[in-house]
């Protein structure tokens, strides 16, 4: 089981991904200090090499240092961007197993989480990126990830965001309790045909994307379909795609993308997760069991079994 976060612990931060930007690093780096957390930078987390952050012997060696550095207790992902699928034959996932640290990363690094629980069950998080916390987040996004991180969330995770609108397409079962898998839906998608893939079977599904047109978002559902993966989950949760508020008619068509590419499924499909490229964001777990209700016209969601081990 995960060490939950502690006060006063440290976070390591690296770049498995795309390259950083130093100014919005370090105004996080002192925002997150503090918070009464230390930081401890990977050495080559500014490194540039066209889009990638640095070669892959590189960020591959900078993560796994993270995990077996014992001053760190939750790795962070410094941004996304491109470059992970890159690591994922070579990435030891037995390193990070044992090392029992919460690892937080979001978008592109998708592929490296559901790889890391597809292949060795390990749990992670999902949720902001370490520039992030430079001031770009929510009051209640930092709340609730820290919460998470530290084991201390609520039961009803849906409650820390009040302004959420949900819209539940479709009902299904009034209670689902199952495995959450959450990503972005693009880094999903390239992993099919690859045995970083996860069987999402019975599997609860949230997807998310970064203002792709949306044409290319039901190409990307229905490459999902075609291969088998949406006709046998336990729900569906959707998150934000990024488009302008205005953009009602990319929001409409998503709509009915995901409900022609699910068509003959009676499972619950729930629009409205706060959960994307947005200030307002969840933390979720990839991999961890969890209770999804749909009970009196209201949503819950919340661990079914903790990831963290508990005080003795």
């Amino acid at each position: 089981m995960l060490r939950p976060l502690q006060p006063g612990d440290t976070l390591g931060i690296c770049a498995p991904a795309g390259p950083v930007k130093a100014e919005k690093l370090q105004n996080a780096v002192t925002r997150l200090e503090r918070k009464g957390f230390q930081v401890k930078l990977s050495p080559q987390v500014l490194a540039k090499r066209g889009f990638l952050s640095a070669e892959d012997d590189v960020r591959l060696s900078e993560i796994e240092s993270q995990f077996a550095d014992a001053e760190i207790s939750v790795v962070m992902s410094a941004r996304g961007g491109v470059g992970t699928s890159r690591l994922l034959p070579a990435l030891d996932g037995e390193l990070i197993v044992s090392s029992r640290k919460p690892f937080l990363a979001f978008s592109d690094v998708t592929a490296m989480q559901w790889a890391l629980w597809a292949n060795f069950g390990a749990v992670s998080f999902t949720g902001p990126l370490a520039v992030e916390f430079d001031g770009s987040l929510s009051e209640a996004t930092e709340e609730f990830c820290f919460e998470m991180l530290a084991g201390s969330a609520p039961d009803n995770w849906i409650a820390c965001f009040p302004g959420a609108v949900w819209d539940v397409v479709r009902s299904g079962a009034r209670e689902v309790t199952a495995p959450l898998l959450p990503g972005n839906l693009t880094m999903i998608t390239t992993l099919l045909g690859t045995p970083f893939m996860p069987n999402l079977r019975g599997c609860i599904l949230a997807i998310e994307d970064i203002a792709e047109q949306a044409y290319r978002v039901d190409r990307l559902l229905f490459h999902l379909r075609n291969a088998g993966v949406l006709q046998h989950l336990a729900g569906l949760l959707v998150g934000d795609f990024g488009w302008e508020s205005e953009d009602t008619e990319s929001a409409a068509s998503l709509r009915n993308s995901v409900l022609d590419a699910t068509s003959g499924t009676s499972y619950p499909i729930v629009f409205g997760l706060p959960y994307g490229h947005g200030p307002e964001r969840l933390t979720l777990p990839v991999g961890s069991p969890v209770r999804l209700s749909l009970l009196d016209s209201t949503v819950q969601l919340g661990f079914a079994l903790s990831p963290f081990e508990t005080a003795a």
